[in-house]
């Protein structure tokens, strides 16, 4: 299996692959650098989360800390991603996508190689804070970026084309970093996204403002947050959102000492994220086929039984004698597949409730769905450890909540049907 894993060739194949798909669709879609552009958007941020994945052990041995306190600079890097997102969004909607999009990126920049230069565990903490405050802002704009340019229909289309790029990143990015923290230490990995980031701020310094022009300003930055909040839509859609990345960030801070406890190293580590990436872009592309033929909350509800059924494989596994990388890595794929279907399309309905505050609506899923997961990740692993039993009870009990909000939706939408 691992040999399989092992050829570096297929992560760019996926990539080349989609972007042609992107040219075969018989839709109209924005042109190519719009799309690469928000994907690395959307992308920074994950690449920073998930580079350092495989050196964590081995850091956690550097700092003389205790291995649940560097997985909490991942929950502390979400935190700040989280609440950051709130403040970026309203001020786009008043300042404009651009300007607020340069400084969060420069704010990421600074924090990443702050972290590379730390050299005790409080001040790379602090720096992930700051890194992750400067993340904030390409995972609101990126998304509000699509708001503005596309209607509904084409969004959903576009999501469905930048999230494989995007699902990249969990399997790129442990791998690059396993090698790069293997072969230069660890410190290599947060200058490695550096300078992605300074590779992103120059396509953005290029791109027109796409803030619309008849809009005019709030009067207040934050006015547009209780009407986006009395959307029982939103909510729901938020609520899936936060159940599926939440049990993904989970895996994230468990999985590593899990693998570790197998006595695998930082490179073979690194590669066990490609069968994760490769179920969420396989999802991903079906998605957008589907989307000719099915409703947004049928293939919703599709992605979310696969969610269940991880979760059910999780709890199978935890009542065998059977533990192994494939115990562990075999039901996560499933819920990959709900990553890859629900998560961009609940993601891209939740927005569309915004109502005219788009990048407002943008911030709120993102402080959501990024603040759940930091907290459900630092609270699993401060209370309850690293086992595959702690893993798969987490991963069930998101997936029964996901699928109870998943039905309540339709039920919702019926009712508004059978009322017309």
């Amino acid at each position: 299996m691992i040999m399989h894993l092992s050829r570096m060739k297929q992560p760019l194949s996926y990539a080349i692959l989609l972007l042609i798909t992107l040219f075969n669709t018989g839709n109209f879609m924005p042109r190519l650098s719009f799309i690469i552009t928000v994907a690395m958007l959307s992308a920074f941020g994950l690449i920073a989360s998930d580079i350092y994945l495989p050196a964590m052990p081995d850091m956690a041995r550097e700092f003389a800390v205790d291995p649940s306190q560097i997985s909490q600079t991942i929950s502390a890097y979400l935190l700040a991603l989280a609440i950051c997102q709130l403040f970026y969004g309203p001020l786009a909607d008043r300042l404009g996508r651009k300007p607020v999009l340069l400084a969060g990126i420069a704010i990421y920049i600074g924090g990443s190689l702050g972290c590379a230069v730390a050299e005790s565990y409080s001040s790379f903490l602090l720096f992930r804070l700051l890194q992750g405050a400067g993340a904030a802002a390409g995972l609101v704009i990126g998304r509000t970026l699509i708001a503005d340019t596309c209607n509904k229909a084409i969004s959903a289309r576009v999501y469905s084309v930048i999230y494989p790029l995007v699902s990249l990143s969990p399997a790129i990015a442990p791998m690059i970093g396993g090698h790069l923290a293997a072969t230069f230490g660890w410190h290599t990995d947060f200058i490695f996204v550096a300078i992605f980031g300074m590779a992103t701020m120059l396509m953005i310094i290029f791109m027109r403002e796409t803030r619309p022009e008849n809009i005019s300003a709030p009067a207040s930055p934050f006015s547009g947050f209780r009407v986006i909040c009395s959307d029982t839509g939103f909510r729901r859609y938020t609520l899936i959102v936060c159940c599926i990345y939440s049990a993904w960030f989970i895996y994230l801070t468990q999985s590593p000492f899990l693998f570790a406890q197998l006595g695998m190293s930082e490179e073979t580590r690194g590669w066990l994220y490609i069968p994760l990436t490769a179920g969420i872009i396989s999802a991903n592309v079906l998605t957008k086929r589907l989307l000719n033929f099915w409703q947004y909350d049928r293939i919703v509800t599709a992605g979310i039984m696969c969610f269940v059924l991880g979760g059910l494989a999780y709890a199978t596994v935890m009542f065998t004698a059977e533990k192994g990388i494939l115990s562990i890595l075999l039901p996560m794929c499933l819920v990959s597949l709900a990553n890859g279907s629900s998560l961009s399309l609940a993601i891209s309905g939740a927005i569309s409730s915004g109502q005219g505050h788009a990048a407002t609506a943008s911030g709120m899923i993102g402080f959501m769905q990024i603040g759940s997961a930091a907290v459900f990740a630092n609270f699993i692993s401060a209370e309850f450890g690293f086992s595959q039993p702690v893993l798969g009870s987490s991963v069930l009990l998101l997936a029964l909540t996901a699928l109870v909000a998943c039905r309540k939706q339709r039920i919702r939408r019926h009712h508004i049907q059978s009322s017309r």
